[in-house]
């Protein structure tokens, strides 16, 4: 299709159009953030954004597997849940929430894993 001066304003208005909706959602989301967490939470995982926060009151704001004050990764703590249950276990770091899913959540592999570290405690052919 040729392209001429209508289709060039056509362009430039759509633009606009489409920039103007990111800065009103960008907005949206600046002013709104608690809401959208509380929606994101309860749609993942079936607790709001204030049992959230009393999970990390409870928690002493620490992981609830190596006790660390920092969250690390995008997003604060992470919550844990059973991935065939759905039930909230807790709220992790981004390294102990990644280190369960490898593992997902298998208790025997963690054992294995466990067990290995032990047991090249002290190897002397390790590097």
């Amino acid at each position: 299709m040729p392209h001429n001066k209508y289709s060039e304003n056509l362009d430039k208005a759509y633009d606009a159009r489409k920039e103007r909706r990111k800065n009103q959602r960008k907005l949206y989301n600046k002013f709104n953030k608690k809401e959208l967490k509380s929606k994101e939470l309860l749609r993942k995982y079936g607790i709001d954004a204030d049992q959230y926060d009393r999970m990390v009151e409870n928690q002493n704001n620490k992981c609830k597997i190596c006790g660390t004050d920092e969250p690390r990764g995008i997003g604060g703590w992470k919550v844990d849940h059973c991935h065939s249950t759905g039930k909230v276990r807790g709220l992790l770091c981004n390294n102990c929430n990644l280190g369960l899913g490898y593992f997902k959540d298998n208790i025997k592999s963690l054992e294995a894993a466990i067990q290995y570290l032990i047991n090249s405690q002290g190897d002397p052919n390790a590097l």
